[in-house]
């Protein structure tokens, strides 16, 4: 479904983590990418993560990872199946989700700033220190230990998929600390490590969001919403886009939960424009606002977004006025008045992607002849909530929940219209890798760097060798001694 209005979401914890091991264990290897986000007790100081060297960055985010704990970890596995050979480009996903509720089992400082930030947003810290999944920082302790946190990551190393963050270098490290092993005492190192770990490649959504796509904001819940309308307008169009699939879960599986995303009813109205609500400016540049829950303007990213769309389509009409021949000044004035959204929204989506040079790179002009994968992937889009499996379920929480499993999911929809957006789909081999096969080269491997106006290359360097520790892991992997079915 391009219009796909609840997300389901699986809750993971000790309680069925053994119950669900077999499920997550599917869709980690049969995924052609896996989106991961995680929650955690504390940051450090803020000042050292900006620092103007990025070796200086990495230790003190070492030091960062060694002492606090993740609090949630959020995986989406995005499953691309068959694409039709006729019609415009549909990129078909299955999609499984999974929020995994963990508890370090050694001690962690915890920071006030980040508790307050996840109780705001509805973490549930009762159901996190009774229910948590347990685990254990740096070296292994449990090697013969079956179904367990960190198998579950080895799991993720030994199926070779791409890895999918936003922002990913807090994630990576942390991840590389909390369920693989000790992280090694130079950067050079840690990327030479991360480069053998994932061979199918890294993606950072939001370098791809700042140095390429240049959306006038790049956090998660901004980029997430922009994708999500601009995929559905695409779907009304009958131009390239993805649809999803979700799982259908039976309606007495109480660790599913949905998440509620449903666009405006009125998007692809051509009338459709500016909210009348204030919204919070700080929230709309950056996605924080110091006054958080207490804020009293919108920090709803469909005010947002409707804001900016008004006001480029407004400058538009202003440009197209200056051009005009034959027309009085009076009439065209008044035109502006009444109706300055007058430009439909397809309009603006494609004045986007001539602007940022994206329509000359788009897949659309790379494969003439593929058609659409199902029929339903063009239904009225009045009517798109009556395929919805999921809608005799309420719906909990709305977009800007905040939780690992949603964030993760939606860096994972973010990425798969991306890759609609600027791969260029090549024939090949069902063994090719994800890549290859939408060459995708010259954005993997890369990291955004707060502050620089450059990437993190994720790559071994002739001055800097992968670290013991990580030689001796990856090695019991390959050898196939750590895979519990």
């Amino acid at each position: 479904m391009a219009w796909f209005s609840q997300v389901p979401v699986v809750d993971v914890t000790k309680e069925n983590f053994k119950e669900l091991w077999p499920t997550v264990l599917v869709a980690l290897k049969t995924a052609t990418f896996v989106a991961v986000d995680l929650e955690l007790s504390g940051l450090g100081n803020r000042r050292k993560l900006n620092t103007p060297s990025v070796e200086d960055r990495y230790k003190s985010l070492a030091g960062v990872a060694r002492s606090r704990a993740v609090l949630s970890m959020g995986l989406s596995c995005f499953k691309l199946n068959k694409i039709a050979e006729e019609g415009p480009l549909v990129l078909p996903f299955t999609v499984q989700t999974f929020n995994l509720t963990l508890l370090c089992s050694e001690e962690y400082v915890v920071e006030p700033i980040s508790l307050k930030f996840l109780v705001d947003h509805g973490f549930d810290f009762n159901m996190q220190y009774s229910q948590g999944a347990p685990y254990h920082r740096g070296v292994n302790q449990d090697e013969d230990s079956a179904q367990t946190v960190r198998q579950l990551f080895s799991e993720l190393v030994r199926s070779r998929v791409p890895l999918v963050l936003h922002n990913g270098l807090v994630d990576l490290v942390f991840l590389y600390q909390s369920f693989y092993t000790d992280l090694p005492p130079t950067l050079g190192s840690f990327l030479a490590d991360l480069s053998e770990m994932f061979p199918g490649g890294i993606f950072d959504t939001k370098c791809i969001t700042d140095f390429h796509i240049r959306m006038p904001a790049s956090y998660l819940e901004y980029v997430f919403r922009r994708s999500q309308r601009e995929n559905a307008v695409h779907q009304s169009r009958r131009q390239p886009h993805v649809m999803l699939t979700f799982p259908p879960y039976p309606p007495h599986m109480a660790c599913a939960d949905y998440r509620d995303c449903r666009l405006p009813d009125s998007l692809l109205s051509p009338t459709h424009g500016a909210s009348e609500s204030a919204y919070c400016e700080q929230y709309a540049a950056h996605g924080t606002c110091p006054k958080g829950v207490l804020c009293p303007q919108s920090h709803d990213p469909d005010v947002i977004i409707d804001h900016e769309d008004w006001v480029k389509a407004k400058k538009k009409r202003k440009r197209d006025k200056k051009k005009r021949k034959g027309n009085k000044p009076e009439e065209i004035e008044q035109d502006d008045v009444e109706n300055p959204v007058a430009m439909d929204t397809a309009t603006m989506e494609m004045d986007d992607l001539q602007e940022n040079g994206k329509a000359s790179s788009s897949i659309e002009g790379q494969v003439i002849d593929n058609k659409l994968c199902e029929n339903q992937t063009h239904a009225d889009p009045i009517d798109r909530d009556r395929v919805n499996p999921t809608d005799n379920v309420v719906a909990k929480t709305r977009v800007g929940c905040h939780r690992a499993g949603f964030d993760a999911f939606m860096t994972g929809f973010a990425m798969a219209t991306m890759v609609c957006k600027l791969g260029r789909l090549q024939k090949c081999g069902e063994t090719e890798s994800f890549t290859k096969k939408f060459q995708l080269e010259e954005f993997v491997n890369k990291v955004y760097l707060s502050g620089k106006d450059f990437p993190l290359q994720v790559s071994k360097s002739a001055f800097a060798k992968p670290s013991n520790n990580h030689k001796a892991k990856l090695q019991r992997l390959q050898q196939g001694g750590m895979s519990y079915q």
